[in-house]
């Protein structure tokens, strides 16, 4: 059994070829696709492979915990392969997503009585060093 399918059987998932290469394919990239660009990416390997197999399999893999959704901006989600605790930045130039390491300092939010917090993220958007270097006029 290969990694990925371990991954899968270990959340309850069971592991089909698909569902094993979606998962390979995010472990493979820090990227941070969308589930247009892993169907793209896949399709070809993949001739039956439909977009809707995608995501729904990247729903699935984000309620079980393989895989964090991210929410960056209104035009489509991106999915992470990396669950470990991280942040991430978004350049509004170029889209690309980076992760970030926390600071060891940084803690949770102070939450109003009875919430019970099951995740926090930490996302920044701005501009990379070349699209900053870009924008900025002439002379500086």
């Amino acid at each position: 059994m290969s990694e990925s399918a371990g991954r899968l059987v270990s959340r309850g998932i069971k592991p089909s070829y698909q569902r094993v290469r979606i998962l390979d394919y995010l472990a493979g990239t820090k990227a941070h696709p969308s589930a247009e660009t892993i169907y793209q990416g896949l399709a070809p390997e993949l001739p039956t492979l439909s977009r809707t197999t995608v995501y729904n399999t990247l729903r699935l893999f984000a309620e079980k915990g393989l895989v964090l959704q991210l929410l960056l901006d209104e035009a489509e989600a991106r999915y992470d392969g990396d669950t470990s605790p991280h942040g991430h930045f978004r350049c509004r130039g170029c889209g690309r997503v980076l992760d970030f390491p926390l600071a060891a300092d940084l803690s949770p939010p102070t939450l109003p009585a009875g919430f019970r917090l099951e995740r926090a993220e930490l996302s920044c958007v701005g501009l990379c060093p070349s699209c900053a270097k870009a924008l900025a006029p002439p002379g500086e």
